[in-house]
């Protein structure tokens, strides 16, 4: 990894990490073959996302890809990295945990997608907490027509998104979804006009990162796993975490602030 300069770490040349305030931005710059990703790209996204994870100065992250659009999905490169060349042979869960790690890191995470978005490149967003769209954002899960199916999170996170029924529409038709549509179906969170994406992303992450972290902490963890476990544990583990909060630091500065009628300022404490 190169030394940092500005703010800015570059964990390859295909991926660039900087940090302004208390935002990381990861983008994928590889403009040229739309952003595709190919084995250096995920290995540096992980890395990315495991820094941005460790950096208790880092409070929102914003994923995104370098010119018009986020990504165009994998680089077809990719197919002969497993053993002997063979496609049966990629480290799968490795690929995996290189989008996952922006789900479980505790910071909230916000894709800022625009034009094509597909396969890997909608993969990458669905793990993120948060889509904003720029309106020429085109998404389509496209595996299928490669005869795969899309095994970077997509069979299970798109359910959980935007239900089982769209969720199959998608995956075996590899229809293409623009942006308006995707907000309708909960697949983004906002549509903002072409070009604007970014500083919208940026603008929320900044938002975000000024909130209370070891709540937003708890929240993203406590939803992430909601689905996971009978509601009855879920209350519990919910009532757990919010003991701990009610015991924090942070918990007395957001009601203090509130009655000096000032900004609170926590310490994740």
């Amino acid at each position: 990894m190169k030394s940092k300069t500005n703010g800015r770490h570059e964990m390859s040349e295909k991926v660039r990490y900087e940090v302004s305030g208390s935002v990381a931005t990861v983008t994928i710059a590889r403009p040229e073959v739309r952003n595709a990703m190919d084995m250096d790209v995920f290995a540096a996204l992980a890395e990315a996302g495991a820094r941005a994870g460790a950096d208790r100065s880092v409070r929102a992250v914003v994923v995104t890809g370098d010119g018009p659009n986020f990504s165009s999905g994998i680089d077809t490169s990719v197919f002969t990295s497993g053993n002997n060349g063979s496609p049966s042979g990629i480290d799968i869960g490795g690929l995996q945990s290189s989008f996952t790690v922006f789900e479980t890191i505790s910071k909230p995470t916000i894709a800022a997608i625009a034009g094509p978005t597909f396969g890997a490149g909608l993969q990458l967003a669905i793990a993120c907490d948060f889509r904003v769209a720029a309106d020429d954002t085109e998404l389509s899960v496209m595996e299928v027509r490669w005869g795969i199916l899309p095994d970077l999170g997509g069979t299970q996170r798109l359910p959980r998104m935007i239900g089982l029924g769209r969720a199959k529409e998608l995956a075996m038709t590899a229809r293409r979804v623009g942006a308006d549509e995707a907000l309708q179906m909960g697949l983004v969170n906002k549509v903002v006009a072409a070009g604007t994406h970014l500083e919208s992303a940026t603008e929320w992450a900044h938002q975000l990162a000024a909130g209370p972290p070891l709540a937003l902490a708890a929240i993203k963890r406590l939803m992430n796993s909601a689905f996971d476990a009978p509601i009855r544990e879920g209350l519990d583990r919910e009532a757990t975490a919010q003991r701990r909060i009610l015991a924090s630091s942070d918990f007395i500065e957001a009601v203090t602030a509130r009655v000096q009628k000032r900004e609170p300022h926590f310490e994740a404490r």
